[in-house]
């Protein structure tokens, strides 16, 4: 196995390939693990529900339509003649296939690059045979990310600050737990933006910051997590749909910043918890619609319409969201099918205009477009 140059100097080794039968037991034991994690979500799925249904419920009410809950957390909107139906953030718009697809992450590049975007560079890799992932990271030393590269959302399997092998095998490991096809990054600097789009007209747009807790001088990083997903699991008022979990993302974004989770923050610090945004809170999401530059916002609706994604997440990093993507060039993630709604309820202040929600609802029913008619 041939070792990766770092720059400036020295070498970084990809991990040693382990037995298959030691790589078996590993993902177990973080299958394992994560049940904590898994049961913590579950946790959250009756206020996940009781949200969607007052989400569609108001959207209805403001577009003249009644709405019927059904099982499975569906809901039958009926506007005379016209009838859809929703899950969550599942409209009769595109295919399972096509949300398939898009889950992707290493077919959404390959997509991506063949329309001429600016992507960060990536390497796919699996658990036997991490060179590529070990060659990105030597050319990457301020940190690169290991995700599983399709079959996982809300950042699970996710592990960011990644800046030496023994880090780099550990995130691995986790990531194959969801998934043997891997995925290496670089760490992205920027903000990170959703710009959801609807028939290739942007609708939103929001800036979504990291998690955070603030101290108050007392209490360690750990027992603020656990009052943070108190509150949000309380509900009044909804603040998130899913708790923060202390995952190796937490752990690497607390040890870049000197701190542990028995650390304790003084008091009135405010301390951002992970860098994954996936499990943020309404006060740090930012609706910023306005501050799109056009080009970019027309660079999306040209992703979106090539694609042939009706609704769709666009996921993208850039320092500045208003500048001239020709000089600030943005970089671009994801597009999400079927992205979630509740992103641009879930705000820190409202929007200047209608909710996100009933504009969907008016657009189906007003255009006859993921209807029936009966």
């Amino acid at each position: 196995m041939s070792d990766a140059a770092r720059p400036g100097g020295g070498a970084i080794r990809a991990p040693a390939a382990r037995p298959g039968w030691v790589r078996r037991g590993q993902r177990l034991a973080l299958k394992l693990a994560d049940l904590r994690a898994v049961r913590a979500r579950r946790g959250f799925d009756g206020l996940r529900g009781r949200y969607y249904d007052t989400l569609w419920t108001e959207a209805a009410r403001d577009v003249g339509a009644s709405v019927t809950a059904l099982p499975g957390g569906i809901h039958e909107i009926r506007r005379g003649a016209l009838r859809t139906f929703v899950r969550r953030s599942e409209l009769m718009l595109d295919s399972a296939l096509a949300e398939r697809l898009m889950a992707d992450k290493t077919l959404t590049y390959r997509l991506f690059a063949e329309m001429g975007l600016n992507l960060p560079e990536h390497q796919d890799f699996s658990l036997s045979d991490m060179r590529p992932a070990a060659e990105l990271l030597s050319r990457h030393p301020a940190g690169i990310v290991v995700k599983p590269a399709t079959g996982t959302g809300g950042g699970r399997g996710v592990t960011t600050g990644i800046r030496d092998t023994v880090s780099l095998g550990r995130a691995a490991r986790y990531a194959a737990s969801f998934n043997a096809r891997l995925l290496a990054e670089p760490q992205i600097t920027g903000h990170n933006y959703r710009l959801l789009y609807l028939d290739g007209q942007l609708i939103d747009a929001v800036r979504r910051d990291p998690p955070m807790v603030t101290g108050d001088g007392r209490t360690d990083i750990a027992g603020l997590i656990r009052a943070e997903n108190a509150r949000r699991k309380a509900g009044a008022p909804v603040l998130a749909l899913s708790p923060l979990i202390i995952d190796r993302d937490c752990l690497n974004t607390l040890a870049a910043a000197g701190h542990t989770p028995r650390s304790v923050p003084r008091g009135g610090e405010r301390l951002d918890v992970k860098t994954a945004i996936n499990e943020n809170a309404a006060p740090q999401n930012h609706h910023v619609t306005g501050e799109v530059h056009p080009d970019i916002a027309a660079q999306g609706a040209r992703i979106a319409r090539g694609l042939g994604i009706r609704l769709a997440g666009l996921d993208l990093f850039s320092a500045d969201i208003a500048a001239d993507p020709a000089t600030a060039a943005p970089v671009f993630g994801e597009i999400n099918v079927a992205p979630g709604l509740h992103h641009h309820h879930l705000t820190a202040a409202p929007p200047e205009g209608p909710a996100t929600a009933s504009c969907v609802l008016a657009y189906l029913l007003d255009r006859k477009e993921g209807v029936m008619t009966l």
